[in-house]
C-alpha cells in the first residue's frame, strides 16, 4: 500500500500539476538545447581529427559551419526553455498566492493570530516561501536535462575508451555519499533562516504600523534596535546556510575535476598507445566539463528541493487552517431577518462572551453596548465569522456556517473600529471591493456622510490618503471605510464604533443619512455613542461578557 502524501508534498505535487503544460513545453526545448550542447564537443573532436590533423581548410570550414548551426539550435533551445520555465514560475506563484489569500480571508482572526502567526510572517510565506517553491518548479526541467546527459554520455564516453568511462563512473558513489550527508543539515539551516525572516518581517510590520505612536512615547528607538537584533539573526542564519551550501557545492564540484585530471592522465596514455585520437581526448575533456556542470546543477536542484519542502510545510500550515466551505456552489443570500441563536465566544483563561440571542428584520438598528472590554466588538466579529464561536447565525433562514468566504463577504459588511486604508486615493480605496459606477460611488459617499468629511479638501475623492490613511483624520478614515462597505450593498451591516472619531454635529448628520440608506438592511452597532443608542430600535447591554436585555427605543 502507498503511504498518503503529507500536506506539504501534496502542495508541491499540486504546484507541478498546475504548471505541467508549461513544464512539458520547457522540457522539449531544454532537451533540444542539451542535445546541441552535447554535440559540440563531438563536432570539435571530429574537426581536430578530420581537419586540423590533416591540414584541410575545407574540412575545417565545414565543421565550423556545422558548429555554427549547432550553436543556433542551442540558442533557440535556451530561448524556449527559459520562456516556458518563466511562465511556469509565474503561474505557480500566482496560484500559491491566490490560495494563501483565500485561506487568510477564510480564517477567523482569532485563529489567524494564534496559529498562523503575525502578518509579517504571512508576508514571508507569500513572498520568500512562495518563491522557494516557484524556484523548485523552475528547476524541475534541469532533471530531464541531467538525465539526457547521462543517457548520451555513458555510451558516448564508453565508445571512446572503456577506461575513460570507468574514470567518469567512479565519481558517482562519491557524489552519492556527499549528497546523502549534506541535505539534512541544509534543510535545518534553511528552516532556521525562514523562521528568522518571519520574525524580522513581523518586527518591520509592527514598526511601520505603530511608528507615530511609538515616537509619541519615545519607544521608536527600542523598536529599531529590536529590528536590528532580528536582522542580525537573519544575517547569522544566512551565513550558516551559506557555509553549509558552500562546503556542499565545493566538495561535490571538485570530484568531477579530479576525474578530469585522472582522465587526462589515462587518456594521454590511450593517445600514445593509439587507442584514441587527440580529437577524442579533447571531446572527453569537454564532456567531463559537462559532467562537472551537471553535478553543480544537481547540487543546486537538491538545495531547491530542500528549500521548497521547508516552504511547502509553512504554506500548507496556513492552508490547513482555512475551514472547508459548505458546498462549492455560490449561494445568493436574499435580504431578510438576521437570527442569532446561542452565539457564544469561548476565550482561553477568561469567561465566555454570550450567549447572544437576537432577531432583527431589515430596517432595524440594534446596538451592542457596555463597558470597555465587555465583549461588544468580539460578538460583532463572531456574527461576521471572524472569531470562533458556537451557536448559529442565519440571514433569511440561510445559515452562515454553510457559506463560503466569498458569499459571507457579499452578505455581511463589517466595518472595524480601526479602519484600514491602503496607499492611493479615496476613490481607489472605495473601489477595493470591486468596480462601481460614479453614481454608485456618489450615492454611497453621501449616505456615509463622506462628502461632509472631504468638504475642506481641494482634491475631494482624488485626495491621496497616505500610508495606511495617515493623511486623513480618524473621522475621515472611518467614513471612507463606511462608504466602501455601503458600496457592497450587503443585506447585513456590522458597524464597530464607526462614528467614535466624529464631532457631535457631523455624527448626527451621518446617522440621519445612514438611517435612510439602510431601510432595507439589518444594522448592528457596537458603540458607546449616545447618539447611536438614541436612534437604535433595540439595545443589548453587556456586563463582563454576559447579556442583559435592553430596552426598545420608540
Amino acid at each position: 500500500m502507498f503511504r498518503p502524501l503529507s500536506p506539504s508534498s501534496q502542495l508541491l505535487w499540486q504546484s507541478l500539476v498546475h504548471a505541467r503544460a508549461f513544464v512539458l513545453r520547457a522540457v522539449i526545448w531544454a532537451a533540444l538545447r542539451q542535445c546541441a550542447f552535447l554535440a559540440m564537443p563531438w563536432v570539435l573532436g571530429r574537426a581536430i581529427d578530420a581537419g586540423v590533423k590533416r591540414g584541410s581548410v575545407a574540412v575545417v570550414a565545414g565543421y565550423a559551419g556545422a558548429f555554427v548551426l549547432i550553436a543556433i539550435v542551442e540558442y533557440i533551445g535556451i530561448r524556449g526553455w527559459q520562456l516556458w520555465t518563466t511562465l511556469a514560475d509565474a503561474h505557480t506563484g500566482a496560484m500559491l498566492r491566490t490560495r494563501l489569500l483565500r485561506a487568510v480571508l477564510a480564517i477567523d482572526t482569532d485563529t489567524m493570530h494564534r496559529r498562523a502567526g503575525s502578518f509579517g510572517d504571512l508576508t514571508t510565506r507569500a513572498t520568500r516561501d512562495t518563491d522557494a517553491i516557484t524556484g523548485w518548479v523552475h528547476g524541475l526541467t534541469a532533471w530531464v536535462v541531467i538525465a539526457l546527459t547521462g543517457v548520451v554520455l555513458v555510451p558516448a564516453i564508453g565508445g571512446l575508451d572503456p577506461l575513460l568511462l570507468v574514470v567518469a563512473a567512479l565519481t558517482v558513489p562519491v557524489l552519492l555519499v556527499v549528497n546523502r550527508l549534506f541535505p539534512p543539515l541544509f534543510s535545518r539551516r534553511a528552516e532556521e533562516l525562514s523562521t528568522a525572516h518571519s520574525r524580522r518581517s513581523s518586527t518591520a510590520e509592527e514598526l511601520l504600523s505603530a511608528l507615530p505612536s511609538l515616537r509619541g512615547v519615545g519607544a521608536d528607538r527600542w523598536m529599531v534596535e529590536r529590528h536590528h537584533a532580528h536582522s542580525a539573526q537573519v544575517t547569522g542564519h544566512t551565513m550558516r546556510l551559506a557555509s553549509v551550501s558552500s562546503v556542499w557545492e565545493a566538495t561535490a564540484s571538485v570530484v568531477p575535476l579530479l576525474a578530469v585530471a585522472t582522465g587526462l592522465l589515462a587518456g594521454g596514455h590511450a593517445v600514445i598507445d593509439g587507442r584514441i585520437t587527440v580529437g577524442a581526448l579533447t571531446t572527453f575533456v569537454l564532456w567531463m566539463g559537462t559532467v562537472s556542470l551537471a553535478v553543480n546543477v544537481v547540487i543546486a536542484r537538491l538545495g531547491d528541493r530542500t528549500e521548497a519542502r521547508v516552504a511547502a510545510v509553512r504554506i500548507a500550515d496556513v492552508l490547513a487552517l482555512a475551514p472547508e466551505s459548505g458546498s462549492g456552489a455560490s449561494v445568493e443570500v436574499p435580504r431578510g431577518a438576521l437570527r442569532v441563536e446561542a452565539l457564544t465566544v469561548n476565550r482561553p483563561g477568561r469567561s465566555p462572551i454570550g450567549p447572544l440571542e437576537l432577531t432583527a428584520v431589515p430596517g432595524e438598528w440594534v446596538v451592542l453596548t457596555g463597558a470597555t472590554g465587555s465583549g461588544k466588538s468580539t460578538l460583532l466579529r463572531a456574527i461576521a465569522g471572524l472569531v470562533p464561536a458556537s451557536g448559529t447565525v442565519k440571514i433569511a433562514d440561510v445559515s452562515m456556517a454553510g457559506l463560503c468566504s466569498d458569499d459571507v463577504f457579499r452578505t455581511v459588511g463589517f466595518v472595524p473600529e480601526g479602519p484600514l486604508l491602503l496607499h492611493g486615493t479615496v476613490t481607489e480605496n472605495l473601489l477595493l471591493g470591486g468596480d462601481r459606477t460614479e453614481a454608485d460611488i456618489e450615492r454611497a459617499a453621501r449616505a456615509a456622510g463622506l462628502d461632509l468629511a472631504l468638504a475642506g479638501l481641494t482634491d475631494g475623492h482624488d485626495t491621496q490618503v497616505g500610508e495606511r490613511g495617515g493623511a486623513l483624520s480618524g473621522g475621515q478614515r472611518q467614513l471612507v471605510t463606511l462608504a466602501r462597505t455601503l458600496l457592497r450593498d450587503c443585506p447585513v451591516l456590522l458597524l464597530d464604533d464607526v462614528t467614535s472619531a466624529l464631532d457631535a454635529g457631523t455624527e448626527a448628520q451621518v446617522l440621519e443619512r445612514l438611517r435612510g440608506a439602510t431601510a432595507d438592511r439589518v444594522v448592528v452597532f457596537a458603540t458607546h455613542s449616545p447618539a447611536v443608542r438614541a436612534m437604535a430600535d433595540r439595545e443589548v447591554v453587556l456586563h463582563d461578557g454576559h447579556i442583559d436585555r435592553g430596552s426598545l427605543h420608540v
